[in-house]
This record gives C-alpha cells, sequence and structure tokens, in this order.
C-alpha cells in the first residue's frame, strides 16, 4: 500500500523536467520541424474550441498571422473559437453529444470532463501518435507526467506544460486591504474572515465580501483530493495513510465549513444570486468583489491584477500538492469526429514548442496588442490595440515556459515556479486515473443530483442542516455507494500494481 519512494521519484522527475525547461529558455521558432514520414501535402482547415474570457475582438486578425505561418509549417490554417467560463462546459456537452465536426477542444476535470468523454470514445487515443507527429511535446511532458494523465494507460489529450502543483488560497483587493488597514496575514482560516467581511459589508456598499460559485466555491480550502472529476463524490484526504475513498458531504469538516458560508451568506457577504451566477469575471472586473478563493501558484495575483485590472494581493492557506488534479486540469483533446487527427496534433505540437506560435494565440501581434520592453526579448507591455486581444488563459495554450512575461509581472517568476513545483507533496494516489464506464449510468444519475442541490451548498445559499441529508438520500439513490465501490476497487489494483 505504501507508494512512498515512486512517489518521490515521480515529483523528483517532474522538478528535474521543470528546471530543464527554465535553464534552457524558451524554445525558437527555428527548432519546431515537421515531423517526418507526414503527408502535409494537402491543406485541411481545422477548428479549435477552448474555454476563456470569449471571444476576442481581434480574433480574426490573430489567425490571419497565425494561418499565414501555418501553412508554412504543417500546410494547416485553424479557426479559434472561444466559449466563455459559465458556458462552455454546456456548449461543448451539446457538441459531442451530437456528433459534430471539429478537431482540438479544452478539457479538464473540471469543464467538459476529460474522464467522461474518454469513456464516450469521444477523444482520439494519442498514445502511439506522440512519437510521430508531436515527439518534442511528448519528451517536454515526460512520461511520468504524461502516466499521472492517462486513463488504463493510453493518453487521449495532451496536459498543459504549467505549475505542477496546486495550492489554495485567498485573493484580496489590495486597495480595500490599504484603506482599512486589513490583516490579511493572521487569516489561516474561513472562520477568521469574518471581522474582514463584516467591515467591508459595513463600509463599502455594492462590494461583495466573498465570492461563491458553484464551481469555484470556498470549500476549494478543504483540499480533498479528488477522484473522477471535481463533480463526483468520493474522495480521499491527500495525505490518506489507508487509502479508503468516502463521501466527503458525509464527514463533520465539510458541513461545518458549509454552515460557515451558509452564515455568511445570510450576513449578506456573499451575492444573494450566487447560485444560479455561472462567471464571476464582469464583478471580479468591475471592483465588485473583495476575498476570493483560488487556486494559487507564484505571481497568481500579478497574473490576475493585469486582466482584471483590479489590484490583488494572494495568501496561501494550503501546502502544496502536486496530484491528478493538475495533470488533467487543463488538456488539448482531439476530437474522434475529426478528419485531420495527425494535423491537429502537428498543430498541438507547435503550440507546445514553437514561441512564435504558443506566444502569438495568447498575446496577438506585436506592437499592435503589445510591445516588447527591454533587451531580453521576452519582457512585454501592452500595445496601442490591447484591448481587443488579451485573452488571459496562458495556462490552456500549451507550454507555458515559452510565454512572455508583462513589465508588471515578477522576471524571476518562471524560477518561482520550479522553487513551487519541487517543494510540492504528492498525493498518494499521483498517477491514479479512474475510468468511469463501468458506472456510467450512475456517474450521469449523480451528476443530475449534483446539480440541483451542490450549487445552493457551495454558495451558502441552502443551509446544510436541511440540505446535506436531502443530497444524501438522492446521491444514494442514484448509485452512489456503486460509483464509490468502483473507485476502491480501481483504486485498490492501482495501488498493488504501483508498489
Amino acid at each position: 500500500m505504501k507508494n512512498t519512494k515512486k512517489l518521490v521519484s515521480m515529483a523528483l522527475l517532474v522538478s528535474l523536467a521543470i528546471t530543464s525547461l527554465v535553464g534552457c529558455g524558451p524554445s525558437t521558432t527555428s527548432e519546431t520541424k515537421t515531423p517526418t514520414k507526414v503527408d502535409t501535402s494537402k491543406e485541411v482547415a481545422l477548428q479549435w474550441y477552448f474555454i476563456g474570457n470569449g471571444q476576442q475582438k481581434d480574433t480574426e486578425a490573430v489567425q490571419t498571422e497565425l494561418n499565414t505561418y501555418l501553412k508554412k509549417k504543417i500546410n494547416a490554417t485553424v479557426t479559434l473559437n472561444c466559449f466563455d467560463f459559465g458556458s462552455y462546459d454546456n456548449k461543448m456537452k451539446t457538441k459531442i453529444a451530437a456528433g459534430d465536426k471539429f478537431d482540438i477542444c479544452f478539457t479538464s476535470n473540471w469543464a467538459n470532463s476529460y474522464t467522461d468523454n474518454v469513456a464516450r470514445k469521444a477523444f482520439v487515443d494519442l498514445t502511439d501518435l506522440l512519437p510521430t507527429y508531436a515527439p518534442k511535446t511528448k519528451d517536454l511532458l515526460g512520461a511520468d507526467f504524461l502516466k499521472g494523465s492517462a486513463i488504463d494507460g493510453k493518453n487521449y489529450a495532451i496536459p498543459c506544460n504549467k505549475e505542477k502543483a496546486h495550492q489554495y488560497g485567498i485573493l484580496y483587493n489590495s486597495d480595500l486591504v490599504k484603506k482599512y488597514n486589513l490583516d490579511i496575514k493572521s487569516v489561516k482560516t474561513i472562520d477568521q474572515l469574518e471581522p474582514l467581511l463584516k467591515t467591508i459589508k459595513d463600509k463599502e456598499p455594492g462590494v461583495y465580501g466573498l465570492e461563491a460559485t458553484a464551481s469555484d466555491a470556498p470549500t476549494q480550502l478543504l483540499d480533498w483530493d479528488t477522484i473522477g472529476g471535481d463533480k463526483l463524490p468520493g474522495v480521499l484526504t491527500n495525505d490518506s495513510t489507508d487509502m479508503k475513498v468516502f463521501d466527503q458531504f458525509s464527514k463533520p469538516e465539510e458541513k461545518t465549513f458549509l454552515e460557515t458560508i451558509h452564515k455568511y451568506y445570510q450576513a449578506g457577504y456573499i451575492r444573494k444570486d450566487a447560485a444560479s451566477v455561472t462567471d464571476m469575471t464582469a464583478d471580479e472586473n468591475g471592483k465588485k468583489i473583495f476575498a476570493m478563493v483560488k487556486s494559487l501558484k507564484p505571481g497568481k495575483d500579478a497574473e490576475m491584477t493585469l486582466s482584471s485590472k483590479v489590484p490583488w494581493t494572494q495568501v496561501e492557506m494550503t501546502t502544496p500538492y502536486i496530484s491528478n488534479r493538475e495533470t488533467t486540469g487543463s488538456m488539448m483533446a482531439i476530437s474522434s469526429t475529426s478528419d485531420n487527427k495527425e494535423r491537429a496534433l502537428m498543430l498541438l505540437e507547435l503550440v507546445n514548442t514553437d514561441s512564435y506560435v504558443n506566444n502569438l494565440i495568447n498575446f496577438g501581434i506585436e506592437n499592435k496588442h503589445y510591445v516588447k520592453d527591454g533587451t531580453s526579448g521576452n519582457i512585454i507591455k501592452a500595445g496601442p490595440n490591447n484591448a481587443d486581444y488579451n485573452p488571459q488563459i496562458q495556462w490552456v495554450f500549451g507550454n507555458q515556459f515559452l510565454n512572455y512575461l508583462y513589465n508588471t509581472e515578477d522576471p524571476q517568476k518562471w524560477d518561482k515556479f520550479k522553487q513551487f513545483n519541487s517543494s510540492a507533496k504528492p498525493t498518494k494516489t499521483l498517477g491514479f486515473t479512474f475510468d468511469p464506464s463501468n458506472v456510467s449510468t450512475e456517474v450521469a444519475a449523480i451528476a443530475t443530483v449534483w446539480d440541483k442541490y451542490n450549487p445552493g451548498l457551495q454558495t451558502g445559499t441552502s443551509d446544510p442542516d436541511t440540505t446535506i441529508p436531502k443530497f444524501e438520500t438522492d446521491l444514494k439513490a442514484a448509485g452512489l455507494d456503486k460509483v464509490i465501490a468502483e473507485k476502491q476497487t480501481q483504486l485498490d489494483k492501482w495501488a498493488k500494481s504501483s508498489k
């Protein structure tokens, strides 16, 4: 049952891979070559769907620049389609269920479910294709990270190369912290946040003290080790000693936390219609939020400040852990309906290894959407038309270690990423991926129950004392016990084989 040696080795290998990336610096466009033995004589048109802040005004202009380059490199063009955070999951479910033809899509453990779509055979098995069509990406990610995102030993998506660990904490509006001289460093638990929230409620009408949505909830601070996605009960603790899967809603710490959130909702610290809101970007950008629980990383506050134009300060509250949440937290898959699977994979190879392609998609056209700042070549600042193309979703697109840095960011950001990754602890389930195919009916039924009760609980709208019992009854009726038993069976088998 003990996997310590293997997990530590895995963490070290991940760290060494990142060290190598940071030390070598971004790849240049001249280093990326078309893979051999690939027929690119016929030009193909690709469709790419991804999550973000919605379609940018100058997307077409960026596409034109990108496609001029792609025609020379792989004889292909691509159409970039961005659905906003609130609608992406439902829109992709509809497209996939309808069997729509497209080539590439964003998938993860929290949006456009990776495991569910693999079970539906919606994604192409990339395992044998990677060595031919994306060899540098395969080497870049390394065997352990690819293993951590595999299902039954097969890779159906390519993880984004970014931070390899997660750590939860709170982002605070820096202006309000300074204005009222608030001691944010002393807040170590959700209960200790209340005096600060009361100050904001009393003195800043129109500002919500605490952000809460069903998918980006304060309960992230509990940091359960999820299995099979965030919307499927049945978890472990990160440092589990018995490797036993349990229903987190049956635990007293979950109920106590939800009671605190409900108290905050009743006190007016949380938006009244929070349970029905799926995207809080407008509130974040409109200076309507004081505090929000987020997954943090080095420089997260600087990134948020840049994207929202609101100054933020981050305070970490949990231990950094390397988990399957990161290996499957941001990925690109190729649709089974694609007529050009090989060329789609070649495009993803360029996104991961070609600095020009990566930064064009992320930052737009030089001297229009951004301008170089300084002599390093990798530091930029906003250009005259920055507002027309500023996606601010670098963590979605491939290899972040190729990204330019804005002049407002820490120039040592990537070194700090390396330190962050190397300091993180591996979870006991690192490398295990749940296959839901044996309980697909139950998983679908549980999802319906989840959507009925969870938004109210996570936003404080519902009273946990009365709602959790109903939630649990309906979860069990939907087959939760069978799902947890299936998770345990698969986990035990994996743990035994991983000794």
